[in-house]
């Protein structure tokens, strides 16, 4: 993120962390040429295209991250399964590999298949998150598509907690946290579900009628995690640890002798100084990251593929950042270098030409490499009293290599490409409002699975081009000590999407098949009303976009942009009374389609959640409803959704 964000926003947020009540909006300066405005609650601070939250509120008002983001206006949480199924976020109408993810400034979209999986990351583990819808705020991660999403795990927080849950389908949870020392934190916690919710099975096993309601076999997930943090001065390192399993459902009959399961084991180091630069001097900032991950895919009954499988994958990266800053009165001035490698290689123990690879649709053992390598000048000027211009120039190479790892014909593959990039924003503040112009050039790598992948049916493609975007957004937001309004609107245009196409043989791979325009409005309406000790927070979201796909293959060309709900309107009330509170919403989302195409539409999502929390001295438990009502439709995966989740939760802090 950019520095005038660190050093200026995020100090505020620290200050205000311990107030009970909205504060009063007024520009938050350091000379009287440092101008930011910003609203705050106890734990939340909002500027135009940027918001910063708490891991506190997170975890006090939602069950887990995925609550909590989709409780945003342009955000939506594309999530069909149970625990443990991957949880993606599109933003502003982009998909979730045009979306970046970072873990304490380092990117975790993996290489291999470009996306993430929100799940994976405990709520007791998060400091705060920082979100960026406008992609304007500069740093090495402006080049994003669609928005930033920026996860801080603890640092130094030196208050013990015991957590505990249980909810319905087997659900349950424990995890610890607290401070050997004042330098070394410690974190430890698993989780686990059956999974075993109601589905409507197309072809059930046990010969009932096609669309029987049937507790879901092989469902099953656990999770376990640990992570050991500690600080130097200004210098942190976490080391982190997780080991998850996932069964395989199979979805269409729900065979009682399916066995299939994925298998994740995950090792990753992470270590970066804070050094903040002063008015007039020079300071270095510099991260770097190690990481490994091995997975397991088996299916020994055959249940879910064409055959038996027993594939193993293994996934390394590293990361080293270096960025120098200089602060000087109206002017700020970051800059960065960055380089990134990552290395997949795949084994497919129980496909007999893995290792030839003479089969044209078997499953080919295979090496495949990329480097990235990042430069970036972020200049940050305070005008006036009332004007803020933040630009951002970036330059980016790449390099991607393939190889069968065992083949005689083992011939190598090579992509090399450069792309430069830019944004700029324009910011005009007063003291009940925020105005913002920005706009931004911006590219989304293809994964190396997308490029090079080969398993059954699915092939890669080594011509694959990296998709591009221009984007312009206009934010607006007045506010006063009771109440806050945000409208955006947007337009942007990308070329050379990446989908999945099939031929009639049922074989796929992806191609830069279409260009795509997207336009959409969003706006947030949220006020406070006091009645004695009642504290009531009613608010308002809607989200509008209109999009077209421009595309050679006549099925996409003029169609909508797949993968996201065109209509979304969320509705909520917050009470808040002593030491209880207690929220309701309404979510209400529309026009969504599964393919390119057009063919496969989604069905009208229609969610009301209910979360209640209750804190007294060292206690704070709480309840979580996810889909109160039961409500059953397919959404993005073109499945049934899981139905009502309960869960139940208490911390103690010592």
């Amino acid at each position: 993120m950019n520095l005038y964000f660190r050093s200026i926003l995020l100090p505020t947020i620290l200050s205000i962390c311990g107030n009970a009540a909205l504060a009063d909006v007024t520009p938050v300066t350091d000379k009287p040429t440092q101008l930011t405005t910003i609203t705050e609650t106890a734990q939340r601070t909002v500027s135009s295209g940027m918001q910063i939250v708490t891991g506190e509120e997170i975890r006090t008002r939602y069950f887990n991250l995925e609550g909590f983001l989709k409780s945003l206006t342009g955000m939506q949480v594309q999530h069909s399964g149970g625990l443990g199924d991957p949880v993606l976020l599109s933003v502003r109408g982009a998909s979730s590999r045009q979306t970046t993810m970072l873990v304490n400034g380092i990117r975790i979209n993996d290489a291999q298949g470009g996306g993430y999986d929100l799940s994976q990351i405990p709520t007791e583990l998060i400091q705060r998150v920082e979100i960026s819808s406008t992609g304007s705020n500069g740093g090495l991660y402006d080049s994003a598509i669609g928005g930033t999403i920026n996860i801080i795990t603890r640092e130094q927080d030196y208050q013990h907690r015991v957590s505990a849950g249980i909810g319905n389908h087997g659900y349950r949870n424990l995890s610890a946290q607290g401070a050997v020392t004042p330098a070394i934190l410690v974190f430890a916690g698993t989780e686990y579900s059956n999974n075993n919710f109601d589905y409507p099975v197309p072809a059930p096993w046990n010969g009932d009628v096609r669309d029987s309601e049937e507790a879901l076999n092989n469902a099953r997930f656990f999770r376990h995690s640990a992570q050991v943090a500690l600080a130097h001065g200004d210098i942190v390192g976490k080391l982190s640890w997780r080991h998850q399993n996932k069964e395989i459902p199979d979805y269409f009959r729900n065979s009682p002798e399916n066995r299939a399961h994925f298998d994740t084991r995950e090792l990753k180091f992470v270590t970066s100084n804070s050094a903040q630069p002063q008015s007039g001097l020079f300071s270095v900032l510099w991260s770097a990251a190690l990481s490994g991950k091995n997975e397991t895919y088996r299916d020994p009954e055959s249940s879910i593929g064409l055959g038996e499988d027993d594939n193993r994958y293994r996934l390394r990266h590293a990361e080293l950042s270096v960025a120098p800053q200089w602060k000087k009165e109206r002017l700020e001035v970051e800059t960065s270098l960055g380089a990134e490698f990552d290395e997949y290689q795949s084994r497919y123990v129980n496909d007999e030409d893995s290792r030839n690879c003479t089969t044209p649709q078997g499953s080919c053992d295979q090496t495949a490499r990329q480097s990235i390598i990042n430069l970036n000048i972020s200049p940050t000027y305070v005008i006036s009293q009332q004007w803020l211009l933040n630009t951002s120039a970036y330059h980016r190479r790449y390099q991607a290599s393939n190889e069968r790892t065992h083949a005689d014909n083992a011939a190598r593959t090579e992509n090399k490409d450069n792309f430069n990039g830019a944004s700029a924003s324009i910011t005009h503040l007063t003291g009940h409002s925020e105005t913002q112009l920005s706009a931004r050039r911006s590219l989304r790598i293809p994964s190396l699975y997308e490029r090079y992948g080969d398993r059954g049916l699915m092939l890669g493609n080594d011509d694959l081009m990296a998709e591009t975007a221009k984007s312009v957004s206009l934010d607006l937001r007045i506010f006063n000590t009771h109440g806050d309004i945000s409208v955006s609107i947007f337009h942007r245009e990308t070329d050379n999407t990446i989908v999945p196409v099939y031929d009639s043989r049922g074989v796929g791979r992806y191609l830069n098949t279409s260009d795509s325009v997207m336009q959409g409005i969003e706006t947030d309406i949220s006020y406070r009303i006091d009645l004695n000790s009642i504290r009531l927070l009613p608010s308002l979201s809607t989200a509008t976009y209109s999009s077209k796909l421009m595309s050679d293959v006549r099925a996409f060309d003029g169609q909508q942009v797949p993968g996201i709900y065109h209509d979304r309107y969320v509705a909520s009330l917050a009470g808040e009374y002593r030491n209880h509170t207690l929220s309701l919403s309404y979510e209400l989302a529309g026009n969504l389609f599964i393919d390119s195409s057009n063919n496969n539409k989604g069905d009208i999502r229609r969610i009301i959640d209910l979360n209640y929390s209750f804190e007294n001295g060292r206690w704070i438990s709480g309840l979580n409803i996810q889909n109160l009502a039961d409500s059953q439709f397919r959404d993005f995966s073109n499945r049934p959704v899981a139905g009502r989740q309960l869960r139940g939760f208490t911390t103690y802090r010592f």
